[in-house]
């Protein structure tokens, strides 16, 4: 039997408009005349919801002011409204294109040929939702588009946001009330009528809604300060329309400026094309690394920009030929570790707590990094230290010569430049060449470098492979060139690093969760627990094989053994801690100990997997040949000879041998030895 179909009549969307009943009969004036008139009464209806908007803005704003990205969800004239207004944010704002994403139901094809049956799911939106790369975070916003306040793939699509991926909600619907209602945490609904013709919410409906998701995404770019007053100062001079507002832009704000239009061109030009960089650096007579970081201070508001005391110290902010020390930071997801060595290899080291860029967002990444940097400052030699230095950051002149920064998660070249501009500015860096700022696992790519200039001049291998293998997994390819007069990697490829839910196969994580299943798969058939099993057991204090999976979702509320250690609450590595016991059982420390055959095969199988990760990067032979190739190993696991010694021999079964193979522990101190080798060198290298 066939699911009823809900009835729409009482939606106030669906009702008739006594004005429009003989609109077929009437000249074709007084028909768009009745058209016009009904048009005339949105705004007023828009009015009343101000409120409500007001505060969807403030929200909003606040969390992508931190890294927060805005999406719009909907189906027919709803969904295409929202794409074409996230469309037309990059252009307007200079926003980055994945600031503003649009899901319609049906898919982009849905956009000119209409899927409306693609509506009516409630799946669709949560696969929609989870093919979003990055994965959405707290900081992300969703707002759902439904005239009627009832399509299913709208409903769908706030429910999993706002229950189970915890971000801020905001509905936008033409009825009252409606079924958003406890899925949206700020509701709009705009009570426009009844249509010209009925249910067709194109018209009144369709104008309300772009209104106020003009409104928004205006008054959040706007809140963000990429205005100043009603000029766009974040225009990009993209074309000759664009090329000749920028110019207005600048004259109007700066009246009394000398410059000639080909001089504002330059200017803008040498500001990587911001309207509102130059508009700093006129006002303030500095150069753009200095505006850029004047801008980064002022979080992007013009206003507070120009407002900051102008300081004729920050010109001369680059690091001298004296400085001797260089920093490096390994921004991990786990912990954040910063290193300050000089030439001599005297080093400081300090760490502080876990720093992923994704989830935690800039500001708090940012936050954690500027402490491990103090606490590495704060371990300095007093005699390293300029004799007139003062701990604060941002620092008040440039005390390295060079940093390198690897943060976890940051992917995306848009957060790759806002945050080199921020650490820009935290360092005293005038000479953007100075510091680099990569995603965390390519720190490890100095591995290759280093590796190849310790045995000689000329390096012997032209390409090299990460394989990390720590809580999770994850496969990097790298290529060297010369620039400079100096050995770079430049990055080819990447394969895993699809996260606990979906892969990490190879990593900690699925050891632990491999024998997790063994053991209860095991008491299943009935069959006594092994030394193996009871071991598992007793590491999340538990007494019997069964109480694992009460222990292993409920850790710190399910303890049978009073004594045992507190799990940590990230169930990844509650489940990767169990690895330790894996190995110990498969390589035991003694000699006489027999090795556990099931934790020696689920140590094999990981060892493979791990293969299957990195072998995609193979693939073109043409591109990258691994006997002339260097193998990094990387990640926990990484350091343990057992596990190297498999994934050499699995290689070896796949006829692939890598010219040298190294692991690397210590991903910072690595990346710290190329910083020493490139940048605190005589003058006349």
């Amino acid at each position: 039997m066939s699911s009823p179909i809900p009835r729409t009549g009482s939606l106030q969307t669906e009702s008739r408009n006594d004005e429009s009943t003989e609109i077929d009969i009437v000249s074709t004036v007084e028909m768009c005349q009745i058209m016009n008139a009904a048009d005339a009464s949105v705004a007023s209806a828009v009015q009343k919801c101000i409120p409500e908007i007001a505060r969807a803005i403030d929200l909003i704003a606040e969390r992508v002011r931190k890294g927060g990205r805005v999406l719009y969800i909907g189906a027919g004239t709803s969904g295409r409204l929202g794409v074409l207004d996230a469309s037309e944010i990059p252009p307007t704002f200079s926003a980055p294109y994945s600031q503003f994403v649009a899901l319609m139901a049906g898919g982009d094809s849905a956009i000119r040929h209409a899927a409306e049956g693609a509506e009516d799911s409630v799946t669709l939106p949560i696969t929609d939702l989870n093919a979003i790369v990055p994965p959405l975070c707290s900081l992300d916003t969703l707002i759902g588009i439904a005239a009627s306040g009832r399509t299913p793939y709208v409903l769908a699509g706030l429910s999993y946001c706002r229950d189970t991926l915890k971000l801020l909600t905001v509905g936008v619907s033409c009825v009252q009330p409606s079924q958003m209602r406890g899925r949206a945490e700020c509701l709009i609904e705009c009570l426009v009528g009844a249509e010209i013709v009925t249910g067709s919410t194109r018209m009144k409906a369709g104008t309300a809604t772009k209104m106020i998701l003009n409104m928004i995404s205006t008054g959040v770019m706007i809140r963000i300060g990429k205005t100043h007053g009603n000029l766009m100062v974040d225009v990009k001079s993209s074309n000759n329309k664009l090329v000749d507002r920028a110019r207005r832009i600048f004259r109007t704000l700066q009246p009394h400026t000398s410059l000639s239009d080909s001089e504002i061109d330059s200017l803008v030009g040498s500001c990587d094309g911001s309207v509102k960089m130059a508009l700093v650096a006129e006002k303030l007579k500095c150069p753009a690394n200095v505006a850029r970081a004047k801008l980064e201070e002022a979080g992007g508001v013009l206003r507070k920009a120009w407002d900051s005391v102008p300081l004729d110290t920050l010109v001369h902010r680059s690091p001298s030929e004296s400085s001797q020390l260089v920093l490096a930071i390994d921004a991990g997801g786990t912990k954040c570790t910063a290193i300050i060595s000089n030439k001599d290899g005297i080093q400081a080291r300090a760490e502080a707590g876990p720093c992923n860029f994704v989830t935690r967002g800039h500001d708090a990444a940012l936050s954690t990094v500027s402490t491990a940097i103090k606490r590495a400052i704060e371990l300095i030699p007093e005699a390293l230290l300029p004799s007139s230095f003062r701990m604060s950051l941002p620092l008040a002149n440039a005390l390295f010569a060079a940093a390198w920064l690897g943060g976890a998660g940051l992917d995306r070249p848009a957060d790759l430049e806002s945050v080199h501009a921020r650490v820009m500015n935290m360092l005293a860096f005038s000479d953007p060449s100075r510091l680099l700022v990569t995603n965390d696992a390519a720190l490890l790519s100095s591995a290759i470098i280093t590796h190849t200039g310790n045995r000689g001049s000329e390096a012997q291998t032209k390409t090299g492979v990460i394989l990390i293998t720590g809580t999770g997994s994850i496969a990097y390819s790298f290529s060297l060139t010369s620039a400079a007069r100096k050995l770079v990697s430049v990055p080819l490829d990447r394969t895993g690093g699809w996260g606990y839910l979906l892969g990490d196969e190879g990593s900690a994580y699925s050891i632990g969760r491999e024998a997790v299943r063994h053991a209860l798969r095991h008491r299943d058939c009935g069959r006594a627990p092994t030394a193996f099993h009871t071991a598992i057991a007793s590491h999340f204090g538990c007494n019997t094989v069964g109480a694992i999976i009460s222990a292993v979702y409920a850790p710190n509320q399910f303890r049978e053994k009073a004594d045992a250690a507190p799990m940590d609450p990230d169930p990844k590595l509650r489940i990767a801690s169990l690895c330790r016991v894996v190995f110990k059982a498969a390589f035991p420390d003694t000699a006489r100990a027999i090795p556990d055959s099931e934790a020696l095969d689920i140590v094999h199988r990981a060892a493979a997997s791990a293969v299957d990760t990195l072998m995609p990067l193979l693939r073109d032979k043409s591109k990258f040949s691994p006997e002339d190739s260097t193998l990094v190993l990387g990640g926990a696991l990484g350091q343990l000879p057992e596990f190297r010694a498999l994934i050499v021999r699995e290689l070896a079964g796949r006829g692939e041998s890598f010219a040298f193979v190294e692991a690397v522990k210590d991903a910072a101190g690595c990346a710290i030895e190329l910083l020493r080798r490139d940048f605190l060198t005589s003058s006349d290298d």
